[in-house]
């Protein structure tokens, strides 16, 4: 078995450990078709040995003609529940604060400014930034829908769709600086 692929084809009934997404899958050929079993596991040495006896279980099996071509004998739910049954990995979400509307315009005004006249910057962009420091009720970015409403509850047409179009590309730019 080769648990570190040499980027050359493997041999005939061997089974491959690859890296795919920081999670460790087993790829091997039965038959003629091409498997990719992934294991859940991240690419630690412990979870790299459990990778290695599955893939060991697989050739062997594939060897003694017992091979499982429904693959439910090699799933990672039967892997962890046999080999740490009471093991629930936690996973906790890293949540980044996102910046508030009124940061995140401030921001986009600043990145502006060298190429605005200042005129522009008067008249539009500080209009723009009145109403979102002092008119919008709502000052998230999960609330796109409630703001554009409100907009168009409490401004003319034409000035609402001003205000939404610097928003939208104010949120554009933000989007490809990540």
């Amino acid at each position: 078995m080769n648990s570190q692929p040499s980027g050359g084809k493997s041999s005939k009934g061997t089974v491959q450990i690859k890296n795919s997404n920081e999670r460790l899958q087993l790829v091997f050929s039965y038959t003629g078709k091409r498997h990719y079993l992934s294991t859940g596991f991240t690419d630690t040495p412990a979870n790299r040995k459990l990778a290695e006896m599955k893939a060991r279980q697989i050739e062997l099996d594939i060897l003694s003609g017992n091979f499982d071509t429904t693959l439910a004998k090699y799933k990672p739910e039967l892997l962890l529940s046999t080999v740490t049954p009471t093991f629930t990995p936690k996973i906790t979400p890293v949540v980044e604060a996102e910046p508030s509307l009124v940061e995140l315009w401030e921001k986009y005004t600043d990145f502006k400014r060298p190429g605005l006249s200042p005129s522009t910057l008067a008249k539009d962009f500080t209009k723009v930034f009145r109403c979102i420091n002092f008119h919008l009720p709502i000052k998230t970015l999960d609330s796109a829908v409630a703001i554009r409403d409100w907009l168009i509850a409490n401004k003319t047409p034409n000035t609402a769709k001003r205000i939404l179009t610097q928003l939208s590309a104010c949120c554009d730019w933000a989007v490809n600086l990540s």
